[in-house]
């Protein structure tokens, strides 16, 4: 079973990647704050994680050490979002995000990415 967790700030924009990404095999939860996307990471461990606000990690709060923190195997982590300049996409990917998806996405290719173990 593949374990999702997807936070997005914005309740349609996470309702939208949640039916995405559910399918058979695929385990999904979502959050609507950074306190509870960092929580849930302490407390379960995730495959893959999904976020829609690239801000998450221009903050230097160290995102991605928190998110990966707490087990011996690293969640990969999507970061989804409009068009944004190179650089912050370099910047992203440096920091330690796994893969920049630009939205609009099709569902197939978010799942295809997503869910796989």
């Amino acid at each position: 079973m593949v374990k999702i967790l997807v936070y997005s700030p914005s309740f349609r924009m996470r309702a939208m990647i949640v039916g995405m990404v559910t399918a058979p095999g695929v385990e999904v939860e979502s959050v609507t704050s950074r306190q509870a996307l960092f929580k849930r990471c302490q407390e379960k461990h995730f495959d893959n994680v999904v976020i829609e606000d690239f801000r998450l990690f221009m903050d230097g709060e160290g995102s991605v050490a928190r998110i990966r923190a707490h087990f011996a195997t690293r969640p990969k982590i999507f970061v989804l979002s409009t068009a944004i300049d190179e650089q912050t996409v370099l910047s992203l990917l440096e920091c330690g995000v796994d893969e920049y998806l630009l939205l609009p996405v099709s569902p197939a290719r978010l799942r295809q990415k997503v869910c796989a173990g």
